[in-house]
């Protein structure tokens, strides 16, 4: 009795494996943005190279351009199911305090039943503050279908550390 148990035991992994073999990005990904300030590849040789790759592009802090004040966010979202909508909705909201404060809601189109979808927003300094964290949603129906969090940092204004005084300032005791 034990020599059939370990057989289907065997036979269940194999199975378990085999399935694994066969994986789509979005089954190992599902429910992810991967968010970056680099180009996402959108194809792959080898599912898992490919998965290896998307998480290291993956960006915690995102920085905005020193000189432009504008930052392009490239973005992959995965979902676990295929999406039964040809529109999705792009929300972005301040976390950083805990509130969940919207600060971005804007339309993507895709084709219906698509399980992944590829795009890029830019974001300005003037509208969206730096030095914060934010989370980023696709949303399908008012149902959030993935999400991913990151840091927004832009540099801060340099000081010399010199003080000038004036002639009555320096010499006041």
């Amino acid at each position: 009795m034990s020599k059939v148990l370990a057989v289907v035991v065997i036979l269940l992994g194999l199975t378990a494996l085999s399935q694994a073999h066969r994986s789509a990005p979005e089954d190992l990904l599902k429910g992810r943005i991967i968010i970056s300030d680099k180009p996402l590849p959108t194809h792959w040789s080898s599912v898992s190279s490919y998965v290896s790759q998307m998480k290291g592009l993956n960006r915690g802090t995102l920085w905005y351009d020193k000189k432009t004040g504008k930052l392009t966010v490239q973005y992959a979202a995965f979902f676990a199911q295929p999406v039964d909508d040809v529109q999705v909705m792009l929300n972005l909201y301040d976390i950083t305090r805990g509130a969940h404060t919207q600060k971005v809601s804007t339309e993507n189109f895709m084709e219906r039943g698509d399980r992944v979808l590829f795009n890029s927003v830019v974001f300005d300094k003037q509208d969206i503050e730096g030095n914060k964290k934010y989370l980023m949603t696709i949303e399908s129906r008012h149902r959030v279908i993935a999400s991913g969090t990151f840091i927004l940092r832009m540099e801060g204004p340099h000081y010399s550390g010199k003080v000038t005084f004036s002639d009555d300032e320096a010499t006041q005791k």
